[in-house]
């Protein structure tokens, strides 16, 4: 017998002999440490009596829901807890371990932890982060004298995720950056005419180095493996690695004269060619049609 299940991280998939249940093994592809799921009993009296059902068969042992819990270590241990909605992300420092984070986000944290607020790393990347729709600051959380705990919430309603850097990059939408550990150097990375046309920002943030990365959304979130050729909205880009290539393009079909009524009015229409072989995270909401849906019930303003 095997059980099947997923790294709570990064979603690889894993299948194990049933020995293995309830040990402890390390994610081949983030580094995040992974409990081996214990399958449930099974009555064989209960089992023979059910009767056959047409649906399709429940999901493999350990594959976690959109409202589970996620939990690994790699530079420190962390939790992903209130998904998809209003996630939190809570980190376990040890002295003299260090989070950066986007200023606002901390919602709380145990008293031996300290925070510095300045910039990181220097003129040219800070201004990069700038540009990518992030704070000039950065804020810096220490862990001083004893261990300790700090949780951190997005701006927005939606979910979290993790990433482990292993010496390659990350590219981030804007406003996407919620905190990294140390290791990781963050700046912004300029699209030119990509980002002139896709509605979405000039600047794209850059993760790159060896460390733990964590960005938010709007909505929930759902991670894509792409192996070929993959097309995505460019309003629902959450990141994506940096093996894969893209160009932002108009949909097919679209009328010829309304074409640059798309691009400079409503952005609708644009999409992300993605090529090669990686993984795009995509959120399952967009902030600007939620905008237009919420814009008719605003009060109106009386002279």
């Amino acid at each position: 017998m095997t059980i099947e299940f997923l790294c709570g991280s990064c979603q690889k998939h894993y299948r194990v002999k049933d020995e293995l249940a309830g040990k402890r093994a390390k994610c081949q592809q983030c580094g995040a440490t992974i409990e081996i799921p214990v399958p449930p009993a099974v009555d064989p009296q209960a089992e023979a009596a059910a009767p056959l059902s047409p649906t399709a068969p429940p999901r493999p042992v350990g594959m976690p829901s959109s409202s589970e819990n996620i939990r690994g270590s790699g530079d420190f241990e962390f939790e992903i807890s209130q998904r998809p909605d209003f996630a939190l992300v809570t980190v376990k420092l040890q002295p003299g371990q260090k989070v950066f984070a986007e200023p606002s986000a901390m919602a709380s944290m145990d008293p031996c932890i300290t925070l510095q607020a300045g910039f990181k790393g220097g003129l040219k990347r800070t201004l990069g982060r700038a540009l990518g729709g992030e704070s000039l600051i950065i804020n810096t959380f220490t862990a001083t004298g004893a261990p300790g705990e700090v949780t951190f919430a997005a701006g927005q309603p939606g979910d979290a995720a993790h990433y482990r850097l292993k010496g390659g990059a990350l590219y981030l939408q804007r406003g996407a950056f919620m905190l990294h550990g140390e290791g990781v150097d963050l700046t912004g990375k300029w699209q030119g005419a990509k980002g002139f046309f896709s509605g979405e920002g000039l600047v794209l943030l850059k993760a790159s180095g060896n460390g733990d990365l964590f960005f938010n959304s709007y909505g929930a979130i759902l991670p894509v493996d792409v192996t070929d050729q993959y097309i995505v909205d460019t309003g629902y880009i959450v990141a994506f690695e940096d093996t894969l290539q893209y160009r932002v393009s108009v949909l097919p079909g679209l009328r010829a004269g309304g074409t640059l009524k798309t691009l400079f009015f409503g952005a609708e229409g644009l999409v992300c060619r993605f090529s090669g072989q990686g993984r795009v995270w995509i959120q399952t909401r967009h902030v600007h049609p939620f905008l237009a849906w919420v814009n008719p019930f605003r009060p109106a303003k009386s002279n």
